[in-house]
């Protein structure tokens, strides 16, 4: 039987009203609990990446050209750019301080996906191509969930309502 995965979504259409911090925090106490969280940064801004990682703009961008699926945009990658091949799980970074922890970061880039599945909400019953494209994510957060036994996912969401949201 594949265990059953808790998925919050914080989101508001405005910024600056504690999405990314409920996010963490919300994360680091379910963690501390005992429980194995994977907290998402699926907003373009990156905060909840930069905050963990640490990063300035130089060294996130050396991140992002490491080999591998490390981030959500490229794990959304198969979908978004017609690549014939599987969505994969994403390799996230355990958060240092708190096992039981990990961060799917974002990727700065992400927005690009934007005008492609507003497409897709659109067309979705008359072009079989961009048919699955509005599951992609879940089904990417699915997999990664499996992958690090998750008991929770908490995804950051960006300050819109944009269809990306």
């Amino acid at each position: 039987m594949t265990k059953s995965v808790k998925t919050v979504a914080i989101f508001n259409h405005k910024g600056g009203v504690s999405k990314t911090t409920t996010t963490f925090n919300l994360g680091w106490i379910l963690a501390e609990q005992g429980k194995r969280v994977i907290i998402v940064d699926a907003d373009p801004q990156c905060n909840l990446t930069g905050m963990i990682l640490g990063y300035n703009k130089t060294e996130l961008e050396a991140f992002y050209k490491k080999p591998g699926i490390n981030n959500l945009r490229d794990g959304l990658a198969p979908a978004f750019k017609s690549q014939p091949r599987l969505i994969e799980p994403v390799e996230c970074i355990e958060v240092a301080g708190r096992k039981g922890l990990f961060l799917l970061p974002g990727h700065i880039n992400l927005a690009e996906y934007e005008i492609t599945l507003g497409i897709a909400q659109q067309l979705s019953g008359t072009i079989v191509t961009v048919r699955n494209l509005p599951s992609a994510a879940d089904y990417l957060f699915a997999e990664t969930a499996k992958k690090y036994d998750a008991d929770y996912l908490i995804i950051d969401m960006s300050p819109s309502v944009s269809s990306i949201n």
